[in-house]
């Protein structure tokens, strides 16, 4: 089986393509990125860029099942489209099943909120795709602590104030992702890639290092 994982290069991606090769099953792995000449064997890499949907439907030719993991292009609107244009490109190039990275919580918004993209995303998949699944991802731990890292810097910890989140792992989603990919029955599913509890974020922001907890307001 040939599979897919569009958006190779982030973190994210390169953790999945890591799981997919663990994996037994003998399947080709393409990491789809605009870097493809980082891409370490076995893998292979081809080229795609989210801004040129003509690169997308060549990039996805010839798979069996696609993973789309959305950009964090912070421009308004433009990651909704972006979604919209790799989900058109995946049922162009005849990929049997897509499966698409979104957002726990995701749900109807309209532009600039960030849920909307997601949304967007979702319901193009949901109409087009032959066979579909949603992985929705709750808030890093990991990007959790690049915040307050970076806060150590300004004195400020931004970005969740007083709301609640469960913290998932990203190798865990990676896990989780690759999972699904190689396996049957997961067609039409919505999953919630979350930790194992809802905590107020600032639990978490009084176990950060000291120098940061001293100084530390909400934003």
């Amino acid at each position: 089986m040939k599979i897919g994982v569009s958006g190779a290069s982030g973190h994210l991606g390169r953790a999945v393509v890591s799981e997919l090769l663990q994996r037994p099953g003998g399947h080709e792995v393409m990491a789809i990125t605009r870097t493809p000449e980082t891409v370490a064997a076995p893998a292979q890499g081809r080229f795609g860029d989210y801004n040129r949907p003509e690169s997308l439907a060549e990039a996805y030719a010839g798979l069996d099942r696609l993973l789309i993991i959305t950009t964090i292009d912070p421009e308004p609107r433009k990651r909704g489209a972006q979604n919209v244009a790799a989900i058109d490109a995946a049922v162009k190039a005849g990929v049997k099943h897509i499966v698409f990275m979104s957002a726990v919580g995701t749900r109807r918004e309209e532009e600039p909120e960030r849920g909307a993209s997601y949304w967007r995303g979702e319901q193009r998949l949901v109409a087009a795709a032959p066979a579909w699944t949603i992985l929705r991802m709750n808030f890093y731990a990991e990007a959790f602590l690049q915040l307050a890292q970076a806060a150590l810097n300004q004195g400020v910890l931004a970005g969740l104030a007083e709301n609640r989140a469960a913290f998932v792992a990203r190798d865990d989603v990676a896990a989780a992702a690759a999972g699904i990919l190689i396996g049957d029955g997961h067609a039409g599913a919505i999953y919630n890639a979350t930790g194992p509890s809802s905590s107020p974020v600032r639990n978490a922001r009084a176990s950060s290092p000291k120098s940061l907890a001293g100084r530390s307001r909400s934003a």
